[in-house]
């Protein structure tokens, strides 16, 4: 009895399904790694706009001698893009930083003139607050700027100092930071 094989054309319910898994496997790692990504390109956002400031300061601190305060702006809530509006610009108008377009990041800068309890008048702390991830936790980037004894202003708005480096013990100092890569409480937004 010579049966012939008969050739089947298509796939199983077994092999669809198993492929099905894995690209349903894959698709979401890519959906995680994708938002990942639309975070750190916010946080980008604030870190560029925190150095500007920065050198803005200290070239206004060249010329007059002190260093401007700032009330945080845009005034809505850190996280929802919004517009970089007049009162903005008039906030930052001393130092004459002003953003084309929105901002995911609400700004503002501490000094002598603000609420800072630097003696010398040579310290200042650049800020910028948002939630990028929108579950309602505010993480702050800073840039923190000592005056020559090591005395810093600590953030406008949520009156943090500068992270301390887990590898040598001492703060960070004159770059923009993630204060809650380095110190709790732990933000998820980066």
């Amino acid at each position: 009895m010579n049966e012939k094989l008969e050739h089947r054309r298509g796939f199983t319910l077994l092999e669809v399904m198993i492929v099905v898994a894995i690209i349903g496997i894959l698709s979401s790692t890519a959906i995680a790694m994708f938002r990942q990504q639309q975070q750190r390109a916010k946080r980008s956002e604030a870190m560029t706009n925190l150095e500007a400031i920065s050198k803005m300061e200290r070239s206004y601190f060249g010329e007059n001698g002190s260093y401007p305060f700032a009330p945080p702006v845009p005034l809505g809530p850190p996280g929802i893009k919004q517009n970089w509006d007049a009162i903005s610009t008039a906030a930052f108008g001393t130092l004459g930083f002003n953003v084309e377009g929105s901002v995911f990041y609400v700004y503002d800068v501490n000094s002598q003139a603000g609420v800072c309890a630097c003696p010398s008048n040579e310290c200042f702390t650049a800020s910028a607050y948002g939630d990028s991830d929108g579950d309602g936790s505010v993480a702050m980037v800073g840039y923190f700027h000592a005056d020559g004894g090591g005395v810093v202003c600590p953030g406008f708005a949520l009156a943090i100092g500068p992270p301390i480096d887990p590898f040598d013990g001492l703060p960070i100092l004159e770059q923009p930071v993630d204060i809650f890569q380095y110190s709790g409480p732990i933000a998820d937004d980066y």
